[in-house]
This record gives C-alpha cells, structure tokens and sequence, in this order.
C-alpha cells in the first residue's frame, strides 16, 4: 500500500504523497494480481500470515480494505488462525476504519507511533502528535484489538538518553504487546540526508546511539518483553510470525507496487520484483513483474545464515560456513549449542559485523 499522506523526511520505502484518486484503480490492480498469482504460487499456500504494509494502508478508504480482504479470504486458503496485520498511523485510525479492519478479519495492528517527544517528531517530520498515538492506541483496545505492536525510532538528532527513556515508558504506558524500536538511519536520497549534507541537523554521537540501544534493552525487559529479534520486542506469545517468516527464509509472496516475493525448494532460491510506481503497477496488472533473480547455492544459504542471526533462537547452519562460524564466536558475536548458532547480545547489538562475515 504505496500511499501516504505526507512523506517522512528519513522514509525511503516506495510511498507516494497526493495519490488518493488513485485508491481504488490500485485496489482493482492489486486483485487482479492476486487472482493471477493463485494458481501460480502454490508453494505459498495455505496463508500462515497476511500482511498489509506500506506507505499507510490505514489511509485507504474502510470499504476498499474491507472489500480486498473478502477478496483474499475468498481467493486464497487462509488459515483460520492466521495472524492477519495492518500497519497504521494515529492521524488515520478512527471507529470506522478500525471497525471494517476487524470484520475482515484483521487481529493485529502495528502502530506506527515512532515517538512522543515534539522535538524529535519535527526531525522526523512526523505529522502526527502524543495525543493522536494515545488515542489511536486506545479505540484499537477498545474495539477489541488484542494483539498491538507499536514502532518506536531511536538516534534522532536532538534526542538525549532521557528523552529516549521517557519515550519508552510512555509506549510502554499504553500496554502494548508487541514493540520496534528502530534505529533512525540517514538514507541516501532522503530530505533528512539532505539536510545533514547541509549542517541543518547534527551528527549523533554514536555513543550516544549505543546507550539509547542499552536504555530499550533495561527498560524493555523489566517491563517484561523478550528480544527475540535485534530491533523486535514481544510478551510471551506475542511474536510477529509473519516477521519471522522473513528470518527464517519461509516462501513469503508480495502482491502490489515494488512488493518483493521470495520462494526456496531447500536447496535453491528466487526472489522477484513488481514495478514500483504505483500508476505503472496498475498498468502492467495482473502481471506487474519487473525483474527478478536465482540466487546462486552459497549465495542462498548465506542470506539465510545472515537472517538465521538476526533471530534470538538463531538456527542450525548450513553447511559451508565453518571457518566464518569461528571467526564470530571468537569475537563474542555468537554462540555455539547443540548444533546450533545464536547471536549473543553483542552480536544482536553488532549484526552489521556477523552480516559483513557471512556474505
């Protein structure tokens, strides 16, 4: 879901403002697609998980979300105990919407908070404000929304390591039951790499960074949530399984402008590309392919070590990583058990270094 209704100044997924018009032309393309895809992506099915990202696929009107996911239900075998998420903003979350999200079925929301502090909301040029993030949260629990993640963005100018701490107590406050704690990135091609370019916001220290880091580890686990993932935190039973999908190298399809699809037989896999610009999507629908590649065997059980680390419980490794194996567990950055690899905390700190060793 390509749409947003203002572009964050840090954001460098494929969103688009000012596009509404076209919400329910891309609706159509998107069944369309999926209709096309049915008989083809076989190694998919049954649906474990349904995800709706984007962009802001709260903005879509209630009756399009409403309508597209009959649609899926309709079109797909989905499970009956699939986890079925929508990421919203607090500025488009209201009773109608939130109603049409669960008569369709919908059972988890992520919340796209990303912080409370006004100051780092303007670096972030996040339209959205505390009150609207509170009160978006409480109409999901009030309608009955029982399972709600919300995001949260650290390492933003300006930000201290109290003002991040008091962030964190004040998402915690709402009761969430499942927390992302991102660090803020500067993307080449954003107006926020821009403006650093220009010396309008500051560097971090990236001392600072580590400490924001170790305040989300304290502060997170005594409020009782698990690190199960480098930047995801859950209660107990409260993990994004579609999420872990993505870690564990599980075939997950992508339906929709610039969504990526990823298939594995064991020993080999592909991952393909839609066309990215939304008019160009519908355009091209129901087979708006742009591109797409076999990864070669090493290259496949390398991304999947690499993803396999990302994770708490780690994996069995494949085979061929011995010496690199080694090399991270003498640094610290893994463990070694019953046949088994896992990050330790420093390598769930570090990943960009066990990332660097294996591919």
């Amino acid at each position: 879901m390509p749409f947003c209704r203002h572009k964050c100044g840090y954001c460098d997924f494929n969103a688009y403002a000012g596009m509404d018009r076209i919400m329910p032309d891309y609706v159509g393309a998107l069944e369309r697609e999926l209709a096309a895809s049915r008989d083809d992506s076989r190694e998919f099915a049954p649906l474990k998980t349904v995800y709706f990202g984007g962009g802001t696929p709260s903005l879509l009107p209630p009756e399009l979300i409403a309508g597209l996911l009959r649609f899926i239900r309709a079109t797909f075998d989905v499970l009956p105990d699939a986890e079925v998420t929508l990421e919203a903003n607090p500025a488009s979350t209201d009773e109608a919407r939130v109603g049409a999200w669960l008569d369709g079925g919908v059972n988890r929301r992520s919340l796209g908070v990303q912080g409370f502090e006004p100051r780092a909301l303007a670096v972030l040029e996040r339209k959205t404000d505390a009150a609207q993030a509170t009160r978006a949260f409480k109409l999901a629990r009030s309608m009955g929304v029982a399972n709600v993640s919300i995001d949260l963005i650290y390492a933003v100018p300006h930000q201290s390591r109290e003002s991040w701490i008091e962030t964190l107590r004040r998402g915690l406050d709402l009761g969430p039951d499942h927390v992302s704690t991102y660090c803020l990135t500067f993307e080449e091609g954003t107006l926020l790499w821009r403006r650093r370019a220009e010396g309008k916001v500051p560097e971090l220290d990236p001392d600072l960074q580590w400490d924001q880091l170790d305040a989300a580890c304290e502060e997170l686990e005594a409020a009782g949530f698990t690190r199960y993932e480098i930047s995801n935190w859950a209660r107990p039973g409260f993990e994004s399984r579609h999420n872990l999908a993505y870690w564990r190298c599980r075939p997950v399809y992508g339906a929709g402008a610039g969504a990526h699809s990823y298939a594995t037989d064991g020993a080999h896999a592909w991952r393909w590309w839609n066309v990215a610009r939304p008019r160009e999507y519908i355009a091209a629908c129901p087979t708006p392919r742009a591109d797409g590649e076999e990864l070669p065997e090493r290259k496949a059980r390398a991304e999947s070590l690499m993803l396999g680390l990302r994770t708490a419980e780690g994996m069995v490794p494949p085979a061929g990583f011995d010496d690199e194996l080694a090399r991270l567990a003498k640094s610290g950055l893994i463990d070694r058990r019953d046949g088994r690899v896992a990050p330790t905390r420093r390598g769930m700190d570090l990943h960009n270094q066990i990332a660097l060793a294996v591919l």
